[in-house]
């Protein structure tokens, strides 16, 4: 079956075959079906190169109920080998990132099996492990040589997970529907997919727009949460202690977050431990207080052996064919083992349904971090696969927390779309850039690398879904033990600011209280918060190069994740930054391992003032919330936001037909530099007006 235009490719075959009760039919177009079943296909152009495939199942009412075991359809496109497909991991932690023919997605293990695959794929989907053999869940694209991609996407997941399955050996695509234990008594749509070929930001906005992800866009916030500090170990005290030295730092926060620690035991979320004894209910009430909106964590599907319900409530647990109990995972931070509730156990969702009530309307909390939310549908249960009953859960959260900002977290992301304001992009962050568990082809390790390159290559779905959650940036030093920071300065950083380019969400956990003078400065430097937008992203060898703006100011970043030395050659427009002034087109640039620079590309203008570049921020000029110029007076008013960092210093381009300026009333010395007439505007001057 040919689909789309001969001239721009998409492609040349489609084969269909499903197993349905034991019974295996193909069904190549043109072809026949079997008596029991009416498969429509329905293909239709919704955009040049363009198209939505929609398969539909319909159950004869002649026969007894169908059981769906799987589902497969082969495309045979001819891509060019040089062609790399994103491959989007199984859900929130899961490593995700353009690959190749060359690439490897490698078995887990076999000793970490029995601790790890239950957080990932891999009881889902058989790995073969060979080079150029890669699949994806519910995206993907591939980008072709010539800077185009080819673009799949399942507008629908509610009816079961959807993989695309790609070797480069065979040139075979094949689409998976993740379909076992699904029953159908009428008719089931198994897939509806849409393919287009184009460039990348307006196939994921045509996307976006075919899905109906029609949320209200949530705004980017900050924010502070205790996991990557205290783990655990937060309290009452340290969560005072916390609130006490943010307050003192004038930092400008959104949200306060209380994470994993507080709850009398995974489970058990209607009381806290003694370490909050004064209560959370009090806890929230001294949050609101300071002027940030309480957040909390909660893992509302899982629960451990020391918990009430694990005790008092076998019957809520969920269970194999076998009458097992279903793991969920390995966590060695609580008591090793933890395990799944069965969502459909008759009281299981009114006791969820408690918990948000009490969370929500007595104690007070904002923003819910809603964790491990992948182990709800571990298995198939009443006649349903894990897509459907992943979806079903979803929306029973969502129907239950309209008084609170969501934040999904370890959940398979196209269920998310739509329904969460925020959600976590990639794995945890660790305060080391690389760990021991890559060895062990575990792709949802904690890891500040393992982070990064998720959030890199999981960009588009800001925005359009919800908004992306990086996971924290770390800026202490830390002692010696659990809290120490082994992350160079250079890492850090790179980590800061790409957290800030790209995110939505931007969350640390450092005590404010013991960072030194520098690591102060530079958190203040983030803010206002800037919403950017990315117009280009190039990778080479772990170099990534990204054009972005925020409003109509112009900056190009460079950010370096190899573990070697790389140099940059600046072309075409003179750029500033603080380190070196002025960036002149042709000048080289060694950037260290790990290292990161962001510039801002000036705008020389001959017939009015304009900024040349801006200390204090970041991304330099975002700070400004206001510029207005008369040459006709010399005059320049410039207002910085209210959030805007005292060591602001901007640096203001003079035309060469003025022959003063004065700046917020007051006249300033006119300097030179490289060809360049400017004036020196420190803000941090006591007296100085615009603050």
């Amino acid at each position: 079956m040919l689909i789309g235009s001969t001239s721009d490719f998409f492609f040349e075959k489609l084969d269909l075959s499903c197993l349905v009760n034991d019974h295996l039919a193909d069904y190549r177009l043109p072809g026949f079906l079997p008596p029991f079943l009416d498969l429509q296909v329905n293909a239709f152009s919704e955009a040049q190169n363009s198209c939505i495939i929609s398969l539909d199942l319909y159950a004869d009412t002649q026969q007894s109920t169908v059981e769906l075991k799987s589902f497969l359809a082969e495309l045979q496109p001819a891509f060019p080998q040089e062609t790399k497909m994103l491959v989007n991991g199984f859900q929130s932690w899961s490593r995700s990132e353009l690959m190749g023919k060359r690439d490897r997605l490698k078995p887990l293990s076999l000793p970490a099996r029995p601790l790890l695959a239950p957080c990932g794929d891999y009881n889902l989907f058989k790995y073969s492990g060979k080079k150029g053999h890669l699949h994806s869940w519910s995206y993907t694209y591939f980008r072709l040589p010539d800077g185009r991609v080819v673009f799949l996407g399942s507008l629908d997941e509610s009816s079961g997970y959807t993989i695309f399955d790609y070797n480069y050996a065979t040139g075979r695509l094949v689409v998976h529907k993740e379909c076992l234990g699904a029953k159908v008594d009428t008719g089931i749509n198994l897939v509806n997919l849409f393919i287009a070929t184009g460039e990348l930001n307006l196939l994921f906005d045509l996307y976006s727009k075919l899905i109906g992800s029609d949320c209200p866009q949530a705004e980017k916030i900050s924010g502070w949460c205790s996991w990557y500090n205290y783990y655990t170990a937060v309290s009452e005290p340290l969560i005072m202690q916390n609130l006490e030295n943010l307050s003192k730092s004038k930092l400008s926060l959104d949200v306060f977050q209380i994470d994993d620690g507080w709850q009398a035991a995974i489970g058990d979320w209607l009381e806290p431990n003694s370490k909050f004894p004064s209560g959370m209910q009090a806890v929230a009430g001294a949050i609101e207080n300071k002027g940030f909106r309480p957040g909390l964590w909660l893992a509302p599907f899982i629960c451990v052996p020391s918990s009430k319900i694990y005790r008092e409530k076998p019957q809520w647990l969920l269970r194999d064919s076998k009458g097992r109990l279903v793991k969920a995972g390995f966590n060695p931070g609580w008591e090793g083992f933890f395990y799944a509730l069965d969502f459909y156990a008759p009281g299981v969702q009114d006791y969820l349904d408690q918990v948000f009530r009490q969370v929500q309307d007595h104690w007070g909390y904002r923003m819910l971090k809603l964790d491990f939310l992948y182990a709800v549908a571990l298995i198939p249960n009443v006649g349903k696969n894990r897509g459907q009953i992943m979806a079903e859960a979803i929306d029973f959260i969502e129907a239950r927390t309209k008084k609170s900002m969501l934040l999904g977290c370890g959940v398979p992301l196209a269920p998310a779309f739509g329904k969460f304001e925020y959600c976590r992009i990639g794995s945890d962050v660790g305060p080391y850039w690389k760990d021991y568990l890559a060895g062990l082809h575990y792709r949802e390790r904690v890891a500040a690398e393992n982070s990064l390159v998720c959030t890199i290559a999981r960009k588009e779905l800001d925005r359009r879904f919800f908004r992306n959650d990086p996971d924290v940036f770390l800026l202490r030093d830390g002692v010696r033990g659990i809290n120490e920071n082994k992350l160079s300065a250079q890492q850090r950083y790179s980590l800061f600011l790409l957290n800030n380019l790209l995110g939505g969400l931007i969350f640390f956990s450092d005590d404010a209280g013991e960072l030194n003078t520098d690591q102060l400065s530079l958190l203040r430097s983030a803010y206002p918060l800037a919403e950017t937008k990315i117009t280009a992203h190039t990778t080479q060898a772990d170099l990534h190069s990204f054009i972005f703006t925020v409003g109509e100011r112009d900056y190009l970043l460079y950010a370096n994740l190899s573990a070697e030395a790389k140099r940059i050659k600046i072309t075409g427009n003179y750029y500033y930054h603080p380190d070196y002034f002025l960036v002149s087109p042709g000048k080289t640039l060694n950037l260290s391992p790990y290292e990161s620079i962001c510039l801002y590309k000036v705008k020389r203008l001959d017939e009015d003032y304009y900024l040349l570049g801006a200390g204090g921020h970041i991304f330099p000029g975002s700070q400004i919330e206001q510029f207005k110029t008369d040459l006709s007076t010399e005059t320049v008013e410039i207002v910085l936001h209210r959030k805007a960092s005292p060591d602001t210093i901007l640096y203001l381009g003079i035309p060469a037909c003025a022959g003063s300026v004065t700046v917020n009333g007051q006249s300033r010395m006119l300097l030179d530099k490289d060809g360049f007439r400017y004036a020196k505007v420190d803000f941090s001057a006591e007296g100085e007006d615009g603050i």
